[in-house]
């Protein structure tokens, strides 16, 4: 049952998008929200090499820059304050945090049930984004309490997305059965259609077990349908490929997956699990 929420806010384009995921999310489940605004002052004034003379211009220029950042969020958490209160969030914390990203969200998160992150939250860091940002990916990697992980542009995000299907990508093992059952616990499958998506290296029949398996649980909780896929059936693609496009065809609004398992879809898929950290364009539940 999900009764606290950490959201995680730096301005970003994804952090605003996931405020609306977490908002709605807590007005449905009348949960909790505790909103961090987070300011990386110490990444912002790092230590730089400069040219003889310049260390005056870039204390001056990092003195601004962290003007800037502290501005842009102290403006963010005042429009989160709005938007929750508008929304009628029952309990409702607002705070901004200066330090590490990784460490702030790491202490906070002890007393939450769930973290929601902005997938692009650079947290001032910078940079162009071609993959994960490194402050994103340790956060998924080290963090042990689920993350939403949220992209840029969501179709119809900050609306109910309770009626949403689900797509679970689920190969049977501890870490993605462990998503699975966080997944429904948290009252997260209730209301929706979940369908669950093995692949297997033999065939679609042993996929099939698979996939059943998890659907035992999930129709405890919520309607479950399977997708059982051979990989040796398939046509020419990945299997992020393949789990992207059922995830399109289905327009399912959250992909659910164990993140970085010793077993877990990353090792039996290969570069599974980074090509869809990468590439989804849908909310992503991660439990490892």
């Amino acid at each position: 049952m999900l009764r606290s929420i950490l959201i995680a806010l730096d301005g970003s384009p994804s952090s605003l998008q996931a405020a609306s995921l977490g908002l709605e999310l807590a007005r449905r489940h009348k949960a909790h929200v505790d909103g961090l605004g987070i300011v990386n002052s110490a990444w912002i004034q790092r230590p730089e090499a400069v040219p003889v003379g310049g260390m005056a211009y870039k204390t001056a220029l990092d003195l601004k820059e962290l003007q800037n950042a502290t501005e842009r969020v102290d403006a963010v958490l005042q429009d989160f304050r709005g938007r929750a209160e508008r929304v009628g969030i029952p309990s409702l914390e607002v705070r901004e945090v200066d330090g590490n990203p990784l460490q702030v969200v790491g202490v906070e998160a002890v007393s939450h049930d769930l973290i929601v992150l902005g997938r692009n939250s650079m947290f001032d860091v910078g940079g162009e984004i071609c993959e994960l940002p490194l402050c994103v990916d340790r956060i998924v990697r080290i963090e042990p309490r689920p993350v939403l992980l949220v992209p840029d542009d969501v179709p119809g995000l900050g609306q109910d997305t309770s009626k949403e299907p689900v797509l679970v990508a689920f190969d049977g093992s501890p870490a993605s059965s462990r998503a699975v059952h966080m997944f429904a616990l948290l009252g997260l499958a209730a209301g929706r259609v979940v369908h669950v998506v093995t692949l297997d290296q033999s065939s679609s029949d042993r996929a099939g077990q698979t996939a059943e398996r998890a659907c035992t649980l999930l129709r405890r909780h919520a309607a479950a349908e399977t997708h059982a896929i051979g990989l040796g059936d398939r046509e020419a693609g990945t299997p992020a490929e393949t789990i992207l496009g059922l995830a399109k065809a289905l327009k399912a609004g959250t992909i659910v997956m164990g993140a970085y398992g010793h077993r877990g879809i990353g090792e039996i898929f290969g570069s599974c699990t980074r090509e869809i950290l990468n590439a989804c364009p849908a909310v992503l539940f991660l439990y490892h």
